[in-house]
């Protein structure tokens, strides 16, 4: 079973993430819309994937998205729309940039270090 965490304040985007998790083999997801929601959820539910978008209500995705990567060994992948938000502070295969197809959403998941 792989779990991920989708962190983004726009539910239509997090559900179409996690259409496209389902498809490359996730089964069960949280859901986070805030930097603190995220670092609880992380902590309770023990990701396999973490995937941050563009936008949370609170706080920084980039912040968030080092903060995680210092508190938990799931592979964490972001996913924007504007690479010049998170820019060159995470690596290459942490980040994708949108839209996409489906086969680089796997490709990178598998980069960032997750089982798929």
């Amino acid at each position: 079973m792989s779990h991920a965490l989708i962190i983004d304040d726009n539910m239509v985007v997090s559900r179409a993430i996690q259409d496209q998790l389902t498809a490359c083999g996730f089964d069960s997801f949280d859901h986070a819309w805030s930097e603190r929601q995220a670092l609880d959820a992380a902590e309770r539910c023990n990701p396999d994937l973490i995937v941050v978008g563009d936008h949370i209500v609170s706080g920084s995705p980039l912040e968030l998205a080092r903060q995680l990567a210092t508190r938990t060994d799931a592979a964490i992948l972001a996913i924007t729309a504007d690479s010049y938000s998170f820019g060159r502070s995470l690596p290459a295969n942490a980040q994708i940039d949108g839209p996409y197809p489906l086969s680089e959403l796997q490709e990178a998941i598998v980069s960032a270090g997750a089982d798929i």
